[in-house]
């Protein structure tokens, strides 16, 4: 009687250890599926690291629209204008070299005259662009149909310009890294497009006069 209960409770304690216990394959699978949750939180990590990259550029391009904003409201175009609804402010691309004599209109003896005072505050705009955006681009024109309307990237903005129209738009474009997932945003970056295009000005025409 001794020997079989001494047999029974060795048996009972073995199978305690052995329910208590892990096995190699128990641990392996519990790795593997910690692995992917960390992956899964590494990607949305980064996800969320880049929307906000693009949500910071994106501010600073929405800023530099109001600038450019209040210099056409500083201005009158009327006294820089060649011909109706045409002037320094209806026309710009900061990727096109300007060739003309930059005036330093910052000084306090300094005696611009309206000419020479746009042409001083954009060359400044300008260079922010270029300085505060990656990469960064901006055109101001007035354009009718700033968007696509056929073809594969119907609906994105461009930056090409019909000067035609009376409303004065500032298209701003930068590099940046796109999620993969925005198929929007992709395009935008592979095809050089603006991100960022603003009217600034209701009528340029009623403001010559």
């Amino acid at each position: 009687m001794r020997q079989k209960f001494s047999t029974t409770s060795g048996t009972l304690c073995t199978s305690k250890r052995r329910e208590t216990g892990f096995s190699l394959i128990e641990v392996l699978v519990s790795i593997v599926i910690l692995g992917i949750g960390m992956l899964g939180a590494a990607g949305l990590q980064l996800a969320t690291l880049r929307s906000n990259h693009f949500t910071a550029q994106a501010s600073v391009a929405t800023q530099l629209v109001r600038d450019y904003e209040e210099i056409t409201q500083m201005l009158r175009s009327a006294a820089i204008s060649s011909s109706e609804g045409t002037s320094a402010l209806s026309g710009l691309d900061t990727a096109t070299a300007d060739s003309s004599t930059i005036p330093n209109c910052q000084t306090t003896t300094a005696t611009c005259d309206s000419g020479q005072l746009a042409t001083f505050m954009l060359n400044e705009w300008k260079a922010r662009v270029t300085t505060q955006l990656p990469g960064g681009r901006a055109v101001v024109c007035r354009d009718s149909a700033p968007k696509d309307t056929s073809g594969a990237h119907a609906g994105l903005y461009h930056w090409a310009c019909d000067d035609k129209g009376d409303m004065l738009m500032v298209k701003i474009g930068w590099t940046g890294r796109a999620d993969k997932t925005d198929q929007a945003q992709q395009a935008i970056s592979s095809d050089d497009r603006p991100r960022v295009v603003m009217t600034v000005f209701g009528n340029q025409k009623d403001f010559t006069n």
